[in-house]
């Protein structure tokens, strides 16, 4: 199969391109599907990035994450990422009203009803996973979470405690999201050479 460098119908075509010829005979097959790719890829190391931290919880922004597929944005190929609006939070943090960092800030101490249901769900969910594998730092916070539970009366009251703390403390920045938009950053540059590199290959064949 000829490279690049030694097709002279190829290296013609490449010549013509933005004078004569729009490029509308190269097929970006191999583009598309590098593209699919690199969204699962980002994907993929977002959720690793967030189970090293230990905020794989009740798993839902982690699930939210999905690539839609590869369509034709005008002139471009796109594929788009949707994920659950909170992840903003995790990724860039929260500050507390008594200390923390994060681009976000609680504005009270005091949680609402509505969070502090929202934890008491997360502390259940959490007390009840269980693994038998190398444990993550989401699975020690499992286990501490269990303990926790096992020692508590009052679940409700714990999870308004929880609440409490963490609107005071705040919510640490994770960047698992910012994190993974670079390693994809570095991964794009050559995926996207060799598959354009395969596509005009495949074109003059």
């Amino acid at each position: 199969m000829p490279g690049i460098q030694n097709s002279k119908g190829a290296l013609d075509f490449l010549d013509g391109l933005g004078n004569y010829d729009t490029g509308d005979k190269v097929q970006f097959n191999n583009v598309s599907a590098a593209l699919a790719e690199l969204a699962d890829f980002l994907i993929t190391e977002a959720r690793g990035n967030m189970d090293k931290k230990g905020n794989t919880a009740t798993g839902g922004t982690a699930k939210s994450m999905k690539a839609s597929d590869v369509f034709t944005n005008a002139t471009k190929l796109q594929v788009d990422i949707s994920i659950d609006s909170t992840y903003k939070f995790l990724d860039q943090g929260v500050k507390g009203v008594e200390g923390g960092t994060g681009k976000y800030q609680f504005k009270t101490k005091y949680p609402n009803k509505k969070m502090a249901l929202a934890i008491l769900k997360w502390v259940r969910k959490r007390g009840i996973a269980t693994k038998y594998k190398a444990i993550s730092k989401t699975e020690v916070k499992n286990q501490r979470i269990k303990r926790m539970l096992k020692e508590s009366n009052n679940l409700k009251g714990m999870a308004y405690a929880i609440s409490t703390n963490i609107k005071k403390k705040g919510i640490k920045p994770t960047r698992f999201f910012t994190k993974a938009i670079e390693a994809t950053k570095k991964e794009q540059k050559k995926r996207f050479a060799d598959a354009l590199k395969l596509d005009i290959i495949e074109t003059f064949n």
